[in-house]
């Protein structure tokens, strides 16, 4: 079985609520890519267009594998469409203040997986009635979870407690199985030469990292000032990151103290393997999208989790507790204080077996269903396939990028 086998087997459209008219100093444009993460294409943009960065918004990411339609606003940006080799911008109108991730009201998915043997039909379609009826956990997935390092962790947790060469080390040094030869490289300067800033600066491209690596040539020690030169919106990414993957296991514990060990199922992802409950009975109390869980922070009390003593010790267990969960410097980054569903239902979800083009002898299954924002397509089929055979998603080399 296989995803992504082109980039048309990944739809995404954006339905956004952003108010547009005639008037207002924020160009509207729906950005149209692929083969583009949203944060390249608009580093692209700034520079195609000569303008600054800070001026163009965004409301969510959009995968990079994929045909993906989303709103974006330019402030005081141009009255017309722009195109470029993988994406495109056409112009929507006017709007008095940018985009945010408030603005989408969902998103709209069709999804092409292939390679899939005929014998395998029946039980993807039981599977797809199943989580029809009775949704998913809504998990976070790995896309999420780019700045987890394996065997070493997240980049914020040495961040949080106050050990900023660590989280600078992880965030720049630390080596990663997707780095590509050029940050091998990069990584390897650093390690070689670490404490020696000149002559990392020296041996480094110019980048952000070699930057803040510029900033340890003047004062060598001053891991938090070289920390608070990183850039923001970065560390944002790395906090939401593992405030994400804490909440994940949170609603996990939770799964798992609620339904029995023979009507659990296992989601695998590169991070942590996850619980959820398999059975349509087993589960009753879940079968809304209201049953809200907190990400877990500081400004959280225990009390608004649904089971607080279970919440207090998972996060004992990771070596956590609420009060541990705040920025302290630069506090220009917060944790998020926000509710998140921990079941997303799927009414409209439904899926079509046909020839597969690209395999002969073998079926596609062409997917199409909309998602609240912040809930993660690939969650959705990651459940199909393991209610389908009991496997977990990677067991079927899917891959998922962004």
């Amino acid at each position: 079985m296989k995803l992504r086998r082109i980039p048309e087997d990944f739809e995404v459209f954006e339905y956004n609520t952003l108010p547009v008219g005639g008037r207002g100093e924020f160009a509207v444009y729906e950005l149209q890519k692929t083969g583009w993460t949203t944060l390249d294409a608009l580093d692209r943009i700034a520079r195609e267009l000569s303008i600054p960065r800070y001026c163009i918004s965004h409301a969510g990411l959009k995968d990079r594998h994929a045909v993906t339609s989303q709103w974006i606003t330019i402030r005081r940006g141009p009255r017309t469409n722009y195109a470029n080799s993988g994406f495109s911008l056409k112009y929507q109108g006017q709007a008095s203040r940018a985009v945010t991730s408030s603005d989408i009201a969902a998103n709209r998915f069709t999804i092409v997986l292939r390679d899939l043997p005929a014998g395998e039909q029946a039980a993807l379609e039981t599977a797809l009635e199943d989580i029809r009826g009775r949704g998913i956990a809504n998990y976070f997935d790995d896309q999420r979870f780019g700045s987890w390092i394996p065997d070493q962790g997240f980049i914020a947790e040495p961040w949080i407690r106050g050990d900023y060469e660590e989280a600078f080390r992880r965030a720049f040094a630390a080596r990663h199985p997707e780095d590509d030869a050029a940050e091998r490289t990069e990584k390897e300067i650093l390690l070689e030469h670490w404490g020696d800033w000149p002559t990392c600066k020296q041996l480094l491209t110019r980048s952000h990292r070699r930057s803040i690596v510029t900033y340890l040539c003047d004062k060598p020690l001053d891991f938090k000032g070289a920390w608070a030169r990183v850039n923001a919106e970065l560390r944002g990414l790395y906090l939401s990151a593992f405030q994400s993957h804490l909440w994940n296991q949170i609603v996990s514990d939770f799964f798992a103290l609620s339904a029995p060990p023979d009507e659990r199922f296992e989601i695998h992802l590169k991070s942590a393997t996850l619980t959820t409950p398999g059975s349509s009975g087993s589960h009753k109390s879940l079968k809304a999208e209201g049953n809200l869980c907190p990400l877990p922070s500081a400004r959280v009390a225990l009390a608004a989790f649904p089971n607080p003593e279970q919440a207090a010790a998972t996060l004992s267990r990771l070596g956590w507790s609420l009060p541990d969960l705040k920025v302290k410097f630069p506090r220009d980054r917060f944790f998020s204080r926000q509710q998140r569903p921990m079941q997303t239902m799927l009414p409209d979800l439904s899926g079509s077996f046909a020839p597969d083009e690209l395999t002969p002898g073998q079926l596609k299954w062409t997917l199409r269903f909309q998602l609240p924002r912040g809930c993660y397509a690939t969650m959705v089929i990651k459940h199909l396939l393991t209610r389908a055979s009991g496997a977990c998603l990677s067991s079927h080399t899917l891959p998922v990028d962004e």
